[in-house]
């Protein structure tokens, strides 16, 4: 009870309630603290120590040079329609991560530049989980890659993945195509990339890659190229040819219960190559008895992490608030905000 309180009490100073941005920390050893400067994530960070919680208010924050800690961190989220009391969480520059922020958690914010793991850093145990990023970039040379990443229920529009191994996407909306991809697995992602000039995937080596929906219409490139033997079972996808012919899948595939359908059979309302909040990413109840290997829906309300609608964060949301402008007679304002404790 007595954590519960001091989560509520440290989500309603980093909603924007009043004029300026208030970030809260929550420590384990520390206690709670709360920064409304000019830069309060920076603030917030300098103070912080392993292990801390950042609650995020909406609005545009600054984030420090590099995350080196291990920081478990929620924004307020980012669908305008579940954000109207306290605006997007929005992370305005580069967010880049050392490896000595090894098990850290992001949720519930927009990067609107780039997500970096340090350049031929191991980064290791981290998850990004509803957010929308611009750019997630993990490069290097591959001596020292990042392991036992997972990336869920994000909206992603660019990839270069090459220094990331034995790490997991999860019921992604994915614009990008992916340059190179080595030991991931791919669960239940939408890939809604459109173009004619590239398949999905560049290069999949080892990969396991289940249940995703494939958007791209094309005669002229598949799901991948190149050599690599990675496994693509029970995936529905909308190309010009037979889900089962091999040269659509790279060089040695192992293919097993893909789906071909046409596109417009697929989702209830989409069109293009590009994520729009708009449009809604549910199955048709046709294409809906395409199941999974795992027996659940295609795409991302199925499998074991089903896509939350709105992508609210698993911290309690306020999804309203009325606060007047002006005391009564007695020094009193009125305040109602209604807030929402979430269960996943």
């Amino acid at each position: 009870m007595k954590k519960s309180y001091f989560m509520l009490i440290a989500l309603l100073f980093s909603t924007s309630l009043f004029a300026q941005k208030v970030v809260a920390l929550h420590s384990p050893t520390n206690g709670i603290q709360y920064f409304d400067d000019d830069n309060p994530l920076q603030s917030a960070y300098t103070a912080a120590v392993d292990n801390d919680t950042l609650y995020l208010p909406g609005g545009s924050l600054a984030p420090p040079t590099k995350f080196e800690k291990k920081l478990t961190i929620y924004g307020a989220g980012h669908y305008p329609s579940s954000t109207t009391a306290t605006d997007k969480t929005n992370i305005i520059g580069n967010v880049i991560f050392s490896d000595e922020a090894d098990g850290s958690h992001l949720e519930g914010v927009v990067v609107s530049s780039n997500v970096y793991f340090d350049d031929n850093e191991s980064v290791n145990d981290l998850v990004i989980k509803r957010c929308k990023i611009n750019y997630l970039n993990i490069t290097g040379n591959r001596t020292n890659p990042s392991e036992n990443c997972t990336f869920q229920e994000n909206i992603i529009y660019a990839f270069s993945i090459g220094n990331l191994i034995n790490s997991n996407f999860f019921n992604n909306i994915i614009e990008a195509n992916i340059p190179e991809a080595r030991n991931l697995i791919f669960l239940n992602n939408i890939f809604l990339r459109s173009t004619y000039y590239h398949p999905v995937f560049d290069y999949a080596d080892n990969c396991m890659i289940k249940n995703n929906i494939f958007l791209q219409e094309s005669s002229n490139h598949g799901v991948a190229d190149g050599s690599g033997e990675s496994t693509y079972s029970h995936n529905i996808v909308c190309f010009s040819f037979d889900p089962e012919n091999t040269s659509a899948f790279g060089t040695d595939p192992i293919l097993d219960s893909n789906y071909i359908v046409t596109r417009a059979d697929v989702l209830v309302d989409q069109t293009g190559g590009t994520f729009d909040y708009i449009h809604d990413y549910h199955l048709q109840a046709g294409t809906a008895t395409f199941l999974g290997d795992d027996g659940y829906e295609t795409g991302i309300y199925g499998g074991y992490y089903p896509w939350k609608e709105e992508s609210i964060p698993v911290n309690p949301h306020i999804s309203s608030k009325d606060i007047s402008g002006t005391s009564d007679s007695n020094g009193k304002i009125h305040v109602d905000i209604n807030v929402h404790a979430q269960d996943r």
